[in-house]
């Protein structure tokens, strides 16, 4: 006990001398003490701005996402009510302000995760216009990102339609079996298979695409798609 006590007392000595050292150098040294304290201070201030500056940029990007959402969504012509905040003659003038809101966000918030949503939204104007090619390398730039972000998670969805559309589906092949294997994130593996099954599908390979739909049924009995999946399964039978 004695010995456990002694112990205790060098620590406290120690560090008491510690103490004693550093109010010394500093009394000695303050200068350098200021010095490094104004460093300090001056990084947390700093910290600090940067983080309350990207809290309202964030936030800023958020209304301004939602209101370029909602003009893209609103109603044209004659499904437009009086009190609709906004509404549009015919679609080209709906695209066409959309476009420019969505933009404005690319433009304005960079290096938010607002400007990959304006990104995708830009892709199906283009879409909706009948410019595939468009529409497909804005979504390549997004999910060149090889992540689990549902932003590129969506954009792949949106891509991988777009070319089974286009008849580029077996292009997708060795990108959905890296998926369905689990090495890439980019979708989940029982969406990546459903999609590679519809490759299949559309390329009138119906038995490699059974196959697919057959093995997401078993393997995977909680996913969306298991329905989906069944019942292309009892239309092919």
């Amino acid at each position: 006990m004695g010995r456990r006590l002694t112990r205790k007392q060098i620590k406290q000595d120690e560090f008491i001398s510690l103490v004693d050292r550093s109010f010394h150098w500093m009394g000695q040294n303050w200068r350098q003490a200021a010095v490094g304290l104004g460093c300090v201070l001056s990084l947390a201030l700093i910290y600090w701005g940067v983080t309350t500056f990207l809290g309202s940029r964030n936030d800023a990007a958020g209304r301004a996402i939602a209101e370029a959402v909602a003009t893209y969504q609103a109603p044209v012509g004659g499904a437009a009510s009086a009190g609709e905040k906004f509404r549009f003659a015919t679609d080209v003038q709906r695209l066409d302000a959309a476009e420019k809101a969505f933009q404005a966000v690319s433009s304005k918030y960079w290096l938010t995760p607002q400007t990959r949503v304006a990104a995708i939204f830009l892709a199906r104007i283009a879409a909706d216009r009948g410019d595939q090619a468009l529409a497909i390398r804005k979504l390549s730039e997004v999910t060149s990102r090889h992540s689990d972000d549902p932003l590129v998670r969506l954009a792949m969805l949106d891509l991988i339609r777009l070319r089974i559309a286009k008849g580029e589906g077996t292009q997708l092949v060795s990108d959905l079996e890296a998926m369905v294997a689990g090495k890439d994130p980019r979708l989940p593996r029982d969406a990546a298979l459903f999609e590679l099954a519809r490759v299949w599908e559309h390329e009138g390979k119906p038995e490699e695409a059974n196959r697919l739909y057959r093995k997401l049924v078993e393997d995977f009995p909680d996913s969306p798609y298991r329905s989906d999946a069944q019942q292309r399964l009892s239309s092919a039978s």
